[in-house]
């Protein structure tokens, strides 16, 4: 069992949605002193059942199988807590205005002024206690958050430095807007997304040291995942574990992220290079225009 406190460390996993996030948590939570909990700001709708807040195509259970509030893992986390999940504050608190603010200037974020006004006081708090009771359950120091939000990353960060990690996880554009446009998304809002995630993403930790930044490709984790995932062990400290390389078809106490997760047949790593074949060349043309020159921030 570790000692909570000043040792729990949370790697926050930041992307797009669609870009291979709750692989790269599976994969990691396979590792044994690594927890992985999947998309953690969205506990509060896993615990109430509130779908106005969060409404996948699938049941809001843990992947266990179990609602959290019957899961053996998450009520020892809620006992531990002292205070039920759903009154946690883990979401920035943006207003309307304070949203658009922050999205179009993420670098005021860096500040610790900017961050109470939009984002609440409440939200770095209970997400360090929450990163505490999760250690103490599993005993693992190491705490994976796939939330992908940069907002709620930095806050935490610019509080307690030495209690957070970012691994940035990157995908060709072209396979997130394919990925997207597959579930309901046009061209246009799939392009925009990514193109203001991935440099909001940039503008917020592009100061950050080596050792609290590390990028993964998406594409480089499925073509060799036991070089790219060494690696990631080696950013956190931890040694490589070669059950890193399968996704894991139970075991882990998961929220959020995508369906996959369900699937018990869904256990290799493989790239789907699907997208390659999906755009006409207008549509290409019409792609590179939305993204701009953010692309080659990421090396794509």
């Amino acid at each position: 069992m570790s000692e909570a406190g000043d040792t729990t460390i949370i790697a926050f996993v930041l992307s797009d949605m669609r870009s291979g996030s709750t692989l790269l948590d599976q994969l990691l939570g396979t590792h044994p002193a690594i927890l992985s909990v999947g998309e953690i700001h969205w506990l509060a709708a896993y615990a109430t059942q509130d779908r106005s807040e969060f409404d996948p195509e699938y049941e809001l259970v843990c992947t266990c199988g179990q609602a959290v509030t019957e899961c053996t893992f998450w009520t020892a986390v809620t006992r531990r807590l002292g205070k039920p999940l759903e009154a946690l504050k883990l979401r920035p608190a943006f207003s309307a205005a304070g949203k658009r603010i922050a999205e179009r200037l993420p670098g005021l974020f860096r500040f610790p002024a900017a961050q109470r006004a939009f984002a609440g006081p409440d939200m770095v708090r209970d997400s360090l206690a929450l990163a505490d009771s999760l250690a103490e359950v599993s005993g693992c120091r190491l705490v994976v958050d796939s939330s992908k939000s940069e907002f709620r990353f930095r806050a935490i960060y610019e509080a307690r430095p030495s209690r957070v990690r970012a691994i940035v996880l990157t995908r060709d554009y072209r396979a997130v807007v394919h990925s997207k446009m597959k579930r309901g998304h046009t061209l246009e809002d799939a392009a925009i997304g990514w193109r203001g995630k991935m440099w909001r993403i940039a503008a917020l930790t592009d100061d950050l040291p080596g050792d609290t930044l590390h990028r993964v490709a998406y594409e480089d984790l499925c073509q060799d995942p036991a070089t790219v995932l060494a690696r990631v062990c080696a950013f956190l400290g931890v040694p490589f574990s070669p059950a890193m390389l399968e996704r894991p078809t139970s075991g882990l106490h998961h929220i959020g992220g995508s369906p996959s997760k369900f699937d018990p047949a869904r256990t290799r790593v493989v790239l789907d290079s699907g997208y390659q074949q999906a755009f006409t060349p207008t549509q290409l043309a019409r792609l590179r225009r939305l993204v701009g020159d953010v692309p080659r921030r990421w090396g794509y």
